[in-house]
């Protein structure tokens, strides 16, 4: 229920947030990779909670951690460049690693900045992570991670 409770929040509130931590500070806080690892191990009898990258089938996600923005957990876009992508959103994505500064220019969702996220085991680009303020969330492409 608290997983809902925050994505009624993220929907409905913007100025609303949820607690953001950079994705270096979380590397560097003692071991994404331990991290989530223990909650993979875990959830071993219960695999299809998970989303994977679709190459290498690292851990990404969480199906927990699925989140509506804007109304639906996916959406259709396409970028300046005509490139057309299906993303689903979700609140965290532990397995990937978040790179470059925070773009606000041909956002996908008014008020937030995107930074590119990649597989951290391959480096697929995955998607995006988007955060404004204190509030994030990942958009991650659909066809480039699989359910087990």
């Amino acid at each position: 229920m608290l997983v809902k409770e925050s994505m009624d929040k993220l929907a409905n509130d913007q100025s609303d947030t949820m607690i953001g931590v950079l994705d270096e500070e979380r590397q560097d806080l003692g071991g994404l990779e331990s991290t989530l690892q223990e909650i993979v191990d875990d959830a071993a009898t219960d695999r299809d909670s998970f989303v994977y990258c679709a190459i290498c089938s690292n851990a990404i996600a969480r199906e927990a951690d699925r989140l509506e923005v804007s109304g639906s957990h996916d959406h259709h876009f396409s970028n300046p460049l005509g490139i057309q992508f299906h993303i689903g959103c979700f609140t965290d994505a532990l397995g990937c690693t978040i790179s470059g500064e925070p773009v606000a220019a041909d956002t996908w969702f008014p008020g937030f900045r995107w930074r590119l996220a990649t597989c951290a085991e391959c480096h697929q680009h995955l998607g995006w992570y988007f955060e404004q303020a204190d509030t994030f969330f990942y958009g991650l492409i659909l066809d480039r991670i699989q359910n087990d």
